[in-house]
């Protein structure tokens, strides 16, 4: 439901009440005063004024003050709303009473409750309170003994009471069609009109509702992005009509499976997205990974002409990282996980793991560094947009310096220094043509020249932070060669600082066993022998051996 909208109406119809109540007592404290000096003379009258006044602000103080104590709380609690009706119920009554019972002229002071209440609630409420003030105003006709053959108060009061049945139920049906038409365009504005699951705007707007009044740290929220592998190539052969049978279908199976108070909404095209309330990203991946093996295992009509012979599911899973935590934050990992399910490994359900949110939530006492790494966060977002593999290589390269480092004991300093060189040594690569970074071909002499210009660039950018400066050195030297034999200095040995030899093999071991443009990819195997071959030449031969101690100690077999 629109938030904004609701809240305007409630506030509209809380004013309308409020003052319609008001009218209520003005009208009954009218007939109630007029008992009370009823029969007096004017001096009598006069005498009685102040009493009269006083005792009436009183009465009517307290009765608004019960009245706005009973209406903050009713929302939550049926007995409280019914006291008020009751409350007010028996003011008309007494005033009705105290105006001469079957001959008062307020009897009309009910149609005041009957259409308040009809209104704020429902009509069933309004008949209730329409038939007991009809009950009531036909009783006290009917107690009145008549010395003509016909009740003539009764024949009249026939008449109001049958007009309070018919406000009730007039007012109740306006009312229920109107809230039946502002349903039905909510449903609308809310739900995607091809597949019947929420839209791309409920999205946004349901999970920015939850991080508002939800406690993140008690009560986690986890993502899943869904998207057809395929899709695109099952539309073009077959036509967008069959395309969005298929995605009803897709919707079909998902809300099937899904659990009361999970929301799955059609994000965009042929993506998907679900939330999950108090859910881990272990089980919202376990729930993706169920969800993919129904779709997989779905024969879609056609679905053999397409080149993997089957419509299946790829699914980026994150969940919410604490009160510090943003809805788009959250969006934004779960794309990340999303993208290196379908463009880097495919076919699969990914979890998110991004190094740099992980090393901030798990160290974030240390303010400064994290302030001062921010600036560079956009910049590597930059270098994403522009290359994936080069924001993929990174993130991977800091998880090797990370387990190199719980390997060898680093000091939590050391360990620091090392994990965030890694993050920034190729922060140089945003000066480097988009084309040259995403070229399938192998690179000429110029071409080369120009990417061996990105360490330089890498240590000219953070050395304009002061929180960073140490790691100038590191980042610069991080493609030096223990013979000498590298760039940009030609450093050679122990003059290479010591966390950029370690930062060279962990590069140089993910640009050996990962895709890239323009070298093929070996096998981890592979990379070991030919970090070993190079031991002493462009590798330091006391880290050779230990970095791949690490890297096995942990089964890296992918």
């Amino acid at each position: 439901m629109n938030k904004s909208f609701d809240k305007y109406k409630k506030e509209q119809i809380g004013s309308m009440f409020f003052i319609l109540r008001i009218l209520t007592l003005f009208f009954c404290a009218s007939p109630i005063f007029q008992g009370i000096f009823k029969g007096l003379t004017s001096d009598e009258a006069l005498g009685l004024n102040f009493f009269a006044v006083a005792v009436a602000l009183v009465v009517l103080s307290i009765v608004m003050l019960i009245w706005f104590s009973i209406d903050k709380k009713k929302k939550n609690n049926k007995l409280l709303s019914i006291l008020e009706m009751a409350i007010f119920f028996s003011l008309c009554a007494f005033s009705v009473i105290m105006s001469g019972m079957h001959q008062s002229s307020y009897k009309f002071l009910f149609i005041f409750l009957i259409v308040a209440y009809t209104i704020e609630y429902n009509m069933k409420i309004g008949l209730v309170i329409a038939g007991c003030s009809s009950v009531f105003v036909l009783a006290i006709d009917l107690l009145h003994k008549s010395n003509q053959s016909v009740n003539i108060y009764f024949e009249n009061d026939l008449a109001l009471s049958s007009m309070f049945i018919v406000v009730a139920w007039t007012l109740g049906y306006y009312v229920q069609l109107e809230r039946n038409h502002i349903d039905t365009l909510l449903t609308f504005v809310n739900r995607d009109g091809l597949t019947n699951l929420y839209n791309h705007r409920y999205f946004h707007e349901y999970l920015k509702d939850y991080f508002k009044k939800q406690d993140i740290d008690k009560k986690p929220v986890s993502l899943i992005m869904m998207d057809l592998d395929g899709f695109k190539a099952y539309n073009d052969i077959f036509g967008h009509q069959q395309g969005d049978q298929v995605l009803r279908t897709v919707a079909r199976l998902i809300k099937q499976n899904i659990k009361k108070g999970q929301i799955a909404c059609r994000y965009g095209g042929e993506e998907f997205g679900l939330i999950l309330t108090d859910v881990t990203k272990e089980q919202a991946a376990e729930f993706a990974s169920h969800l993919k093996e129904i779709v997989d295992s779905y024969v879609f009509e056609g679905q053999d002409h397409l080149p993997r012979h089957n419509l299946t599911i790829s699914a980026g899973v994150s969940q919410s990282m604490g009160k510090d935590d943003t809805p788009v934050a959250l969006i934004d990992r779960t794309d990340a996980a999303l993208y290196r399910a379908k463009f880097l490994r495919s076919n699969r359900v990914e979890m998110f793991a991004s190094i740099f949110d992980e090393f901030s939530h798990n160290h974030g006492e240390d303010g400064q560094l994290l302030n001062a790494l921010q600036p560079i966060k956009t910049l590597i977002t930059v270098i994403n947009s522009r290359d994936r593999y080069t924001y993929s290589h990174v993130e991977r390269v800091v998880l090797f310096c990370e387990k190199v480092a719980d390997y060898m004991k680093m000091d939590y300093e050391t360990k620091k220094k090392l994990i965030c060189a890694a993050y920034l040594h190729d922060l140089g690569k945003i000066n480097v043509p988009k084309e040259l970074l995403i070229t399938d071909e192998k690179l000429t002499v110029e071409q080369w020249e120009e990417l061996k210009k990105h360490p330089k660039d890498s240590a000219e950018i953070i050395a304009h932070i002061p929180e960073l400066k140490n790691l100038v050195p590191i980042v610069l030297s991080h493609h030096e060669r223990y013979d000498g034999n590298g760039y940009p200095n030609g450093m050679k040995g122990e003059e290479i600082p010591y966390l950029a030899r370690l930062l060279t093999l962990a590069d140089s071991f993910d640009a050996m066993t990962h895709r890239r443009p323009y070298k093929p990819t070996k096998t981890v195997e592979q990379a070991y022998q030919e970090i070993r071959t190079h031991s002493g030449t462009q590798f330091d031969p006391q880290l050779t051996e230990t970095f791949i101690a690490a890297m096995e100690s942990d089964n890296m077999t992918k």
